[in-house]
């Protein structure tokens, strides 16, 4: 099916404009005439184009509210159709508003709940399409909409406690950095020229604050380059599939922040995976689909390697054990779920024990970085002052020596 931008009027004459997939012009003057419509001019568009929503701003939350509405309508018995009129009417971000509309004209026109949503890969993306087209074939959709929306809720969640763990750590790094550019650019040249005049030999601590200082007057602005330069190649160089794969490496072994990662990888793996097999996907289809939403090279790197000899006629659980990267206790669940044909209530609760593990590690690893970012501050304070006072100390023992 095609995409058309249309012009058209309804019954009082209101201009009416929007975006619909449709075989052909014909069909699409006749999906708008049943929705009470008299097209005026229809331009077909590319689908990377028109209401791809490059621009457009839909936020997790909307996603949240949307899930939870559309489950409980479609549960309660109301036709599809009407739900997607109620969520799109009741939404209150415009742009999302705007995406359900055209999800609910694409649906009138014969499209799938699914379809509709794979047009607008910016705000529905794959895995979310996937596991509704699942639903579809089970005639389970207020079911996966509930997963959705519990795993979605889960993310927000997650996403709220790493910005209040970050917060503190944050502000004392851009405080630290601060302070060493102020300390050595124009602090310690002040005192420079009486220092290195003094007519005595500096303590150690001092000539080192001296040499610092020198060195970011002199060679500052080169360092400067040179970290904006670094960054834009480190950038660069993850854009390549072997750039991205070792970085993404490097950040799995990082301590603290590697398990975290690590963990939230895994949370996201056992979750769509049983939540695909359960609405009746197979194994290897959904791991295909797994692999495409994994953020981490590496992990999706192994999670394709998996799927790959479970086609040759392998286990999963023995495929993940070769990688090193999954943990054990993921990895004897995957085996128990295997051994007992319910591969999709034991990923559940891997996904139920992540849930509550991920945050305890965010609390974690941010309890551990708070006091080393207190003591880097107190040690750069404590040293800078050091130097100064022992350089004085000794310029006035010189001075009463001489007397």
């Amino acid at each position: 099916m095609a995409r058309y931008d249309y012009n058209a009027v309804d019954d009082y004459g209101k201009k009416v404009r929007g975006t619909m997939s449709s075989a052909d012009q014909n069909a699409l003057r006749d999906a708008l005439a049943a929705m009470g419509l008299h097209m005026v001019s229809a331009r077909q568009v590319s689908e990377s184009s028109g209401f791809a929503l490059l621009h457009r701003r839909v936020k997790r939350a909307d996603l949240i509210e949307f899930t939870y509405h559309m489950k409980t309508l479609i549960g309660a018995g109301v036709p599809l159709v009407s739900a997607l009129s109620d969520v799109a009417e009741q939404a209150t971000n415009p742009d999302f508003r705007d995406v359900l509309r055209d999800v609910r004209r694409n649906v009138q026109s014969g499209a799938t709940l699914s379809g509709g949503f794979a047009l607008h890969p910016d705000v529905f993306p794959e895995i979310f399409v996937s596991i509704v087209r699942s639903g579809e074939v089970t005639g389970n959709i207020d079911g996966v909409l509930e997963d959705l929306n519990r795993f979605l809720t889960w993310q927000e969640e997650l996403g709220k406690t790493i910005r209040q763990a970050t917060y503190y750590p944050v502000t004392v790094v851009s405080m630290v950095g601060g302070l060493i550019v102020l300390l050595f650019t124009f602090v310690f040249p002040r005192f420079l020229s009486i220092f290195k005049g003094a007519a005595v030999e500096l303590p150690l601590p001092t000539r080192i604050v001296i040499w610092i200082s020198e060195f970011f007057r002199d060679y500052g602005l080169y360092l400067l380059a040179a970290l904006v330069l670094g960054i834009v190649a480190l950038k660069l160089y993850r854009r390549t599939e072997a750039g991205r794969l070792r970085v993404d490496g490097w950040k799995l072994r990082v301590p603290l922040a590697g398990e975290l990662i690590r963990s939230i990888e895994m949370s996201q793996f056992a979750h769509f995976s049983a939540s695909l097999f359960r609405a009746g996907v197979e194994m290897t289809q959904s791991l295909a689909v797994v692999e495409k939403v994994i953020g981490n090279r590496v992990i999706a790197a192994v999670i394709r390697q998996a799927r790959e000899e479970m086609i040759a006629g392998g286990g999963l659980s023995v495929a993940l054990r070769k990688s090193g990267e999954f943990p054990p206790m993921v990895i004897r669940m995957v085996s128990a779920g295997e051994s007992s044909g319910n591969l999709d209530a034991t990923l559940e609760n891997v996904s139920a024990y992540y849930d509550r593990e991920v945050p305890a590690i965010v609390r974690k690893t941010f309890a551990v970085l708070e006091p080393a970012m207190t003591i880097l501050l107190a040690v750069i304070v404590l040293g800078a002052a050091l130097s100064f006072f022992l350089a004085l100390y000794k310029m006035v023992g010189s001075l009463g020596a001489q007397r």
